[in-house]
């Protein structure tokens, strides 16, 4: 099942791509709203369980919110409610998915709630993070950007419960600060970026935490900032306390909008990595990698030959094996006619077996009538098509399609491969497969 879903996800992207002749700023939201509520099935793990879900979806000028309250009966056992979302985690605040004010980059942006994409600086050291990837136990975070034209500041904090990781990028406009207006020079921008986790699994004793922290320098240029054209280039220092440091240069280019025709942006880096050293080190799966300790505790559930393998999961045993190389990172992203929006990026280090990354969406909401096709994937070590479409314990994956009956009902299912921990303390992967009819109306 797993596998036949990652198929149809590929196609889902491909097919967009060949209609895509532009791409869309990444880091905007879309700005619509729908309210979803219905009731369907839910198999977790070949469990069956009866749903009852509630979705709206609110946009109004630069406020959104989002919310996600779902019921899962269980079908074996007299239709007890599964109380797992519940407990821990953010309990029942989780059916706040998230509640935002602005866009990122504009002058003044906070999301709260589950945190996607987010990024300090040109995403050195943090890249596409996620708080999500224990989809049972949801965080409720924060992402704050304050642009106030000669300084400014963005930070990002995963856990409010328990601030656990927390990440902040400083940065200055040399120029506008001694009141100087240059045209193109003006735009310079030095800035600075820390981050701490306080609450990482030590890989020498499962019971014990460490804490780890990163800090990182740089500098960019918006040369070109245009109506239908911006464009600039970056450097980046970064560097892990007691480990190793990198550095990259890079290039990124977008058009925002053509006639409301298409957008389209695009990003390529060039790696110069030491010892030690991993670059977007808190990316889309570190949430999941900071809890799954491999290197001390082989879960029950996988093939202990797998064990050396895997273990470079946790974080400081990542780091402590990364070798001196050089890499690349690419990423495109777009949007045509506003059918199509599609986001796609790649990193790979240079002669290093499995040390591709891969991170792809697909969102498709009336390119074909009547259906809503929707796909997300995250993925790392990878080193052939069958690492890129084989689920396992480095994957995270969401893929969704929808039928509308009608203007108000919507016939959809749902596949999501993510993590979950056991009374144990164990993670371990889930297939949910749920498959719904819901009251649905986007305005």
């Amino acid at each position: 099942m797993k596998q036949i879903c990652l198929v149809f996800m590929v196609i889902v992207f491909w097919f967009g791509s060949i209609f895509a002749q532009g791409f869309q700023d990444p880091y905007r939201y879309p700005e619509e709203s729908s309210i979803v509520g219905g009731i369907g099935m839910t198999w977790i793990d070949n469990r069956p369980y009866t749903t009852f879900t509630v979705a709206p979806e609110i946009s109004l000028g630069k406020f959104g919110m989002g919310l996600y309250l779902q019921f899962l009966m269980d079908n074996q056992n007299k239709f007890t409610l599964r109380k797992d979302e519940y407990q821990d985690g953010a309990g029942i605040l989780r059916a706040i998915r998230y509640i935002r004010y602005g866009q990122k980059y504009d002058p003044f942006y906070a999301r709260i709630g589950t945190l996607e994409m987010a990024m300090l600086g040109n995403g050195f050291l943090m890249w596409n993070y996620n708080n999500i990837s224990n989809y049972d136990k949801r965080k409720i975070g924060l992402a704050l950007g304050i642009d106030l034209d000669k300084i400014g500041f963005e930070t990002v904090t995963n856990n409010l419960n328990r601030f656990q990781l927390i990440g902040a990028n400083l940065y200055v406009r040399p120029l506008r600060l001694m009141n100087k207006r240059i045209p193109v020079l003006d735009r310079f921008r030095l800035y600075g970026t820390f981050v701490h986790d306080q609450d990482l699994i030590s890989p020498e004793d499962p019971d014990e935490r460490k804490s780890l922290n990163a800090f990182g320098l740089g500098a960019d240029l918006l040369f070109l900032d245009l109506p239908l054209l911006k464009s600039g280039i970056y450097y980046d220092y970064g560097k892990f306390i007691d480990y190793g440091s990198g550095q990259a240069v890079g290039i990124n280019a977008l058009i925002p909008e053509f006639i409301g025709a298409f957008g389209i942006g695009a990003k390529f880096e060039k790696r110069f990595l030491n010892d030690q050293f991993v670059p977007n080190f808190f990316g889309p799966l570190y949430e999941l990698d900071r809890e799954l300790n491999r290197y001390s505790n082989i879960p029950a559930w996988e093939d202990a030959s797998l064990y050396e393998l895997d273990r470079e999961l946790n974080p400081f045993i990542a780091l402590e094996f990364a070798e001196k190389n050089e890499g690349y990172f690419g990423q495109l992203a777009g949007y045509l006619l506003h059918k199509v929006r599609l986001i796609g990026s790649y990193q790979r280090l240079n002669g290093v077996k499995g040390s591709g990354i891969v991170h792809l969406e697909a969102l498709a909401p009336d390119l074909v009538p009547r259906f809503e096709l929707k796909a997300y994937y995250d993925k790392v070590g990878i080193e052939t098509f069958e690492d890129f479409r084989t689920l396992d314990s480095r994957s995270l994956a969401t893929f969704e399609v929808g039928y509308r009956l009608n203007m108000f009902l919507l016939l959809s299912t749902v596949y999501r491969w993510y993590w979950v921990e056991t009374e144990e303390g164990i993670f371990k992967p889930v297939e949910r497969v749920e498959t719904r009819i819901s009251f649905s109306v986007r305005f």
